[in-house]
């Protein structure tokens, strides 16, 4: 299994959100981890490359209302 690490900028990321995000990037297959950092408005999402990739989580971002920048 090859992990890779995403950094996702979100904008107006807030502590209301990361439940959802992170409900949303969980659901992507193969994600292991995700964290994340509210002064740098981004998410940190370990995930198998194997099974899915940067593209899978933009859209589970987007998916759950947020944008991506």
């Amino acid at each position: 299994m090859k992990t890779s690490t995403a950094i996702i900028s979100i904008q107006e990321l807030t502590p209301a959100a990361l439940p959802v995000l992170k409900q949303a990037f969980e659901a992507v297959p193969g994600v292991q981890r995700v964290d994340f950092s509210l002064e740098r408005s981004v998410a940190v999402v370990e995930f198998d490359l194997a099974t899915s990739n940067v593209d899978d989580l933009l859209r589970a971002a987007l998916r759950a209302g947020y944008k991506v920048l």
